[in-house]
């Protein structure tokens, strides 16, 4: 006669746990893992394009280079210069387009004159100055910054970049103009 052995009613003959097929939940682990991953991934990059634009629009202190400086006075007489290379050399405010100086600012003795400089070249920085007035600063791309003095000495004056870049040669010549 045949003894039967005794089988544990928590597993099988096969001697998988009752009531579960091979592999059921691990096909499906892996599954909710990936989806769970891919959804973080979105969401992460959702929120880098979310963070860049309120970067861009809200701009954390960045300056606004083609508005008035709201620290010039109203009495102080007012120049743009900009400092561009739009795919070819330009100079300043166009200069290598221009015969003779260029730009040129004429201005009265003793008017407070603010000059306000734009670098918008995207790759290189220049520089700006003006002979007898101003010993000169150099811009990064992209920025802006602002020249105040009192006119009080009559002539002609160089403006000119001072330091070495791509469009040099083409802003060597502006001129300050003082008139009595």
């Amino acid at each position: 006669m045949q003894r039967a052995s005794p089988v544990d009613s928590e597993f099988g003959s096969t001697g998988m746990k009752a009531g579960s097929s091979s592999g059921e939940g691990f096909p499906r682990t892996i599954l909710l893992r990936r989806v769970l991953v891919i959804v973080l991934i979105v969401v992460v990059v959702t929120g880098f394009f979310a963070a860049g634009y309120l970067f861009h629009f809200f701009g954390l202190g960045t300056t606004n280079c083609w508005a008035r400086p709201a620290s010039v006075p109203a009495s102080s007489t007012y120049f743009v210069v900009v400092m561009a290379n739009e795919g070819m050399n330009v100079g300043f405010n166009g200069s290598k387009f221009q015969s003779g100086s260029w730009p040129i600012m004429n201005v009265t003795m003793g008017r407070s004159v603010t000059i306000h400089v734009i670098n918008n070249d995207t790759v290189q920085s220049h520089g700006f100055a003006i002979q007898l007035y101003f010993s000169g600063f150099a811009l990064g791309p992209g920025t802006c910054g602002d020249v105040t003095f009192t006119a009080d000495q009559t002539g002609s004056f160089l403006v000119y970049c001072n330091i070495s870049c791509t469009i040099h040669l083409f802003m060597q010549n502006g001129r300050l103009n003082v008139n009595p």
